[in-house]
């Protein structure tokens, strides 16, 4: 719990470069929600059918409307396909300068350090992402088969609800292994951002150890932050269902909520970055944080202290 604490100071003291990613995530949504608003606007035909999803979502109004309107809203739905894989890449990009951020806790953030060490650290967590997604397909992936098969074989001896708990025992483990797998995807970043590692599957496996030695202090940890986040979704649709969407100011209100709880999301994300730097710091003990040389005399050349090569764990 210490090293919880620890990376939450440092988050906290971190705003701009949570605003930072906020502010680029709010960015990348309305490049969706403000074609869809005007195609909304476009397609209604001043119909008063819309004013009914206020109060609750309608699928005879939604069916109606996509009927309708397909053939408006399918490159929307297209781009928002686009965006969310421009977002996972996003996420990946960043990782680099969030980690770079909490290896400087003490000096004053600085976006263009920021961008330096996004860039430096992407393509080394772009193939750290490609095998932590060859586990995932291999190893979470095989209980959604495993699963498929075993309620295709005893279809015709369980009932439904036999037939739902097996689903859902079948779903437990997924998400169990999809999870262990990206909490040791999450230690691997670090290793190779601490240890200047460029071998993916090496930082992988070193990674796993970590985790399997300590299994409380990093993916215990790792699902605290998930219950809180989940915790967080169900006060916002407990509002949800409380506040009536009567007008213009309870819209404004539940749209200030959503943009808080998304900055949250955000929030949480380097909360764990942070926490596993920290845990990785006292559980490896590593000499040298960073090994590279090429951002630091960057750095050093923009007069930006400190430099990189003179980070200490």
């Amino acid at each position: 719990m210490n090293a919880l604490a620890t990376a939450l100071r440092k988050t906290l003291g971190s705003v701009r470069l949570l605003l930072l990613i906020y502010g680029i995530t709010l960015v990348l949504g309305l490049l969706v929600a403000l074609p869809f608003y005007n195609m909304i606007k476009a397609e209604d035909q001043n119909s008063m059918a819309f004013l009914n999803l206020l109060s609750g979502f309608d699928y005879t109004v939604f069916s109606d409307f996509m009927q309708r309107s397909e053939r408006a809203i399918s490159p929307l739905m297209s781009v928002g396909r686009w965006l969310g894989v421009l977002y996972v890449g996003l996420s990946v990009f960043f990782t680099g300068g969030i980690l770079l951020r909490f290896a400087q806790p003490a000096t004053r953030f600085n976006s263009g350090l920021f961008w330096q060490g996004c860039t430096h650290y992407a393509g080394r967590f772009t193939r750290l992402f490609g095998v932590t997604l060859i586990f995932l397909l291999a190893g979470a992936g095989l209980w959604l088969v495993v699963g498929s098969l075993v309620g295709t074989l005893v279809s015709g001896v369980f009932t439904e609800r036999g037939l739902s708990w097996i689903g859902v025992g079948f779903f437990a483990l997924f998400a169990f292994t999809a999870t262990f797998l990206l909490c040791i995807g999450d230690f691997a970043k670090v290793l190779m951002f601490r240890e200047d590692e460029h071998n993916a599957f090496r930082a992988f496996g070193k990674a796993g150890r970590l985790v399997l030695r300590n299994p409380g202090q990093t993916y215990g940890l790792y699902w605290l932050l998930i219950l809180i986040g989940t915790v967080l979704f169900g006060i916002y649709f407990l509002v949800d269902i409380t506040v009536p969407m009567s007008g213009w100011l309870t819209i404004l209100v539940m749209f200030l909520i959503q943009q808080a709880l998304i900055f949250a999301r955000v929030s949480l994300k380097v909360w764990w970055l942070g926490t596993a730097d920290t845990i990785y710091q006292i559980r490896s003990n590593p000499t040298s944080i960073l090994r590279t040389t090429s951002v630091a005399e960057h750095v050093t050349n923009t007069d930006i202290d400190p430099p990189l090569s003179t980070i200490e764990a």
